[in-house]
């Protein structure tokens, strides 16, 4: 019998110790930010919030940590899974049937806020008052994406941010904009990313924590779903129609907080008329995860905000976010999981947009933003200055929403010769099905015929970007054993799509793998085959 009660004993005095541990309010110096211990007067470095995770780790069981890559610099970037009970695999995840949420800070390493934020949530659900958020969910965080160039700190990388804090890192990790690699994946941290976090764990949520470039508009945080380009709307629909309302509302409710859609206006035309997002192209994280029927927010702190209330809104955002997915995780489950369907099932032989152009919503927005008085300069130029007043303006048209401008026909398949094996890896790296054909193979289908190559006249990421002109032509045409085929019977369907249709303004021939191959031949032949067939019967 006291053999029977001694392990009882023993695990009742364990269960009580992680109940303590785990008790509302138990926080432990180590266990608070920097930013928090400076009162906001500087941002952590990587090693201060490696040593925060370090103490959350300390008394619970229910966080679970990997590593997201080894940077260039020698950090190894941690993955933080907060589950309970616990989860150390997506295996488990995935057996548990909760949706995985994922949060993201940091990508731009001096948008800092998203890192402290996170932190701060981290802390609220394993020992504060937000431990009920494990109820129907599993939390996935990387805090400090950019680890680098979080710690490039400086004095003038953020002037915007008006010196709060006075230093902070910068926004490229080794010369890459990391939210700008999301369909070429060149740098190691993207590359890291989809193959740690967007494959393994399959995100039905992602967040992606950022702060503004200093438009003056009267919001403590701006948002967008993942805009509607070649993938399916039902999930971009969800997020922008009734997830973030929903979550807007909860915030102001709860905190007093004004948010609202993510966007700049012309102040030269005061008061503004319009007012106009970002990019809809998914090398943008947030606008690739709609290619993969995934849900996707992106987060804009107000920059010209002291730093506490960055941070402050930040935190506000990401819990009343996870208050959202852990009530309604099922249903967002639910809509992904039927644009799967749809992706796999119903994609063959549909016209879909491969450019596209910003139009605004039917909703207008009754815009809240700082105002600005007009003046005649001394030369009689019309002059505008920024006051002090925070004004609204109703009926201003939100282009916060894309509509195609050329589109294309999804074929069956895409097949391509065995020399292109740079482009097969690339669709490897997006987790894209790649078949190798071991016999003699007819196909009839299109071509696409190039007639010019044109470049943008700036740079990104080290590329002047490709633009292809032509026209389809229909062909039968034989493939060799060691050639590549890529069903569109797939999930990822819209994914494929975008990156290997030849006007795409987004894929691999935009991002310029195929321009040697297609410049010599042009220059020789003056029309040359885009060197990816599409299959229709």
């Amino acid at each position: 019998m006291l053999r029977q009660l001694v392990p009882l004993f023993i695990g009742l005095l364990i269960l009580g110790q992680t109940c303590l541990a785990q008790s509302p309010g138990m926080f432990t110096e180590d266990m608070i930010t920097a930013a928090e211990l400076s009162n906001f007067e500087r941002t952590s470095t990587f090693k201060e919030v490696v040593d925060v995770l370090d103490a959350l780790a300390a008394n619970t069981s229910l966080m679970h940590r990997e590593s997201l890559l080894l940077t260039k610099e020698g950090r190894d970037v941690p993955m933080v899974v907060l589950a309970r009970p616990p989860v150390t695999s997506p295996a488990q995840a995935e057996q548990s049937g909760k949706p995985v949420i994922y949060i993201q800070g940091n990508i731009h390493g001096g948008e800092v806020e998203g890192k402290e934020a996170s932190l701060i949530v981290m802390r609220d659900i394993l020992y504060g008052d937000k431990q009920h958020l494990l109820d129907n969910q599993v939390i996935v965080f990387v805090p400090i994406y950019n680890a680098d160039g979080n710690d490039a700190m400086a004095a003038d990388t953020r002037p915007n941010q008006e010196q709060s804090p006075v230093m902070a890192g910068i926004r490229t990790a080794h010369g890459y904009d990391l939210n700008r690699d999301g369909m070429i994946v060149e740098s190691d941290e993207t590359a890291a990313l989809y193959a740690q976090v967007i494959q393994r764990w399959d995100p039905d949520l992602l967040v992606d924590l950022h702060t503004t470039n200093g438009t003056w508009h009267g919001y403590s945080l701006t948002y967008a779903p993942s805009y509607h380009t070649a993938g399916d709307k039902a999930t971009s629909d969800y997020s922008s129609d009734i997830m973030l309302p929903a979550i807007q509302q909860s915030v102001k409710d709860k905190f007093g907080l004004e948010f609202n859609w993510y966007g700049r206006f012309d102040y030269h035309d005061f008061p503004p008329t319009e007012y106009r997002t970002y990019h809809h192209a998914p090398r943008y994280l947030t606008n690739y995860m709609g290619l993969r029927n995934r849900m996707a927010i992106l987060s804009e702190t107000f920059s010209h905000d002291r730093f506490y209330k960055r941070v402050h809104a930040a935190n506000a955002f990401v819990e009343e976010i996870l208050e959202y997915t852990n009530r309604h995780g099922d249903e967002i489950q639910r809509i992904n999981h039927e644009a799967d369907q749809r992706a796999a099932v119903s994609a063959m032989s549909r016209q879909r947009g491969v450019q596209f152009q910003m139009v605004p919503r039917e909703e207008s927005l009754n815009l809240l933003t700082y105002s600005y008085i007009p003046f005649t300069s001394q030369e009689g130029v019309t002059n505008y200055v920024r006051s002090a007043e925070l004004v609204t303006t109703p009926g201003v048209l939100n282009y916060n929403a894309f509509e195609p401008t050329k589109t294309a026909i999804m074929p069956n398949a895409y097949v391509f010769n065995a020399y292109f094996s740079e482009l097969a890896e690339k669709l490897l790296q997006h987790g894209i099905e790649v078949d190798v054909l071991t016999t003699d193979s007819t196909f009839e289908g299109q071509v696409f015929l190039i007639d010019a190559i044109d470049k943008q006249d700036y740079v990104q990421n080290g590329h002047r970007n490709t633009l292809l002109s032509g026209q389809f032509r229909s062909k039968t045409q034989t493939f060799s054993p060691g050639d590549y085929l890529v069903s569109m019977d797939h999930r990822l369907a819209y994914l494929i799509f975008y990156l290997l249709e030849p006007e795409s303004d987004d894929g691999l021939a935009y991002w310029n793998l195929l321009d040697d191959y297609l410049e010599e031949r042009l220059q020789k032949e003056g029309q040359v085959e885009y060197p990816v067939f599409k299959v229709m019967r």
